[in-house]
């Protein structure tokens, strides 16, 4: 006759043995981690969009729901940290991109706007706070990229955090009310 004991650590060891089989793999995080990336780069590089930078949370959010729906596997939080680091990772890379893009093509035209609106010192404020500077160098760029790198994994790693804790607390709420 098996105690009850044994029975519930044959339990807990197979449910820990599905548990480390089903942990996703960097495979299966490039994906989402790129979609997500490409909603945090969108929000980081849009001049005066990128003001609002907790938006980026998003991105990381969005990519974690997209690796637990798509491949229904058990995802921890160190993997939706992972997924969320990486996807800051790429949304910097394509926000730092777009902002240099936008800076060369219309730098001049929204200087003259914002220049014309206010004095010239709110102005050249305003545009280096929204993200085109009417100043553009390497330097500038540079800093750009590193605020954009820390604002990316910062904001996707909380993001993804965020998604798995608001799941926890809704499964725990389910299981309570059977």
């Amino acid at each position: 006759m098996v105690s009850l004991r044994e029975l519930l650590t044959r339990r807990i060891k197979k449910e820990l043995e599905i548990k480390e089989d089903q942990t996703v793999s960097f495979a299966e995080l490039v994906t989402p981690a790129f979609i997500g990336g490409l909603i945090i780069g969108l929000i980081l590089g849009i001049p005066g969009l990128n003001i609002l930078f907790p938006l980026a949370l998003f991105g990381g959010y969005y990519a974690v729901a997209l690796v637990k729906e798509y491949y229904e596997k058990y995802i921890t939080i160190s993997d939706a940290m992972k997924v969320g680091v990486i996807t800051g990772l790429i949304g910097a890379f394509i926000g730092t991109a777009l902002l240099l893009v936008l800076a060369i093509l219309y730098g001049d035209s929204f200087a003259l706007f914002f220049r014309g609106i206010f004095d010239y010192q709110t102005a050249d404020s305003i545009l280096i706070i929204s993200g085109i500077d009417p100043y553009l160098t390497i330097a500038s760029l540079k800093i750009r990229f590193l605020a954009n790198l820390a604002i990316g994994i910062a904001m996707g790693g909380i993001g993804g955090a965020y998604y798995i804790k608001k799941h926890k607390q809704k499964s725990k709420k389910d299981r309570s009310k059977k």
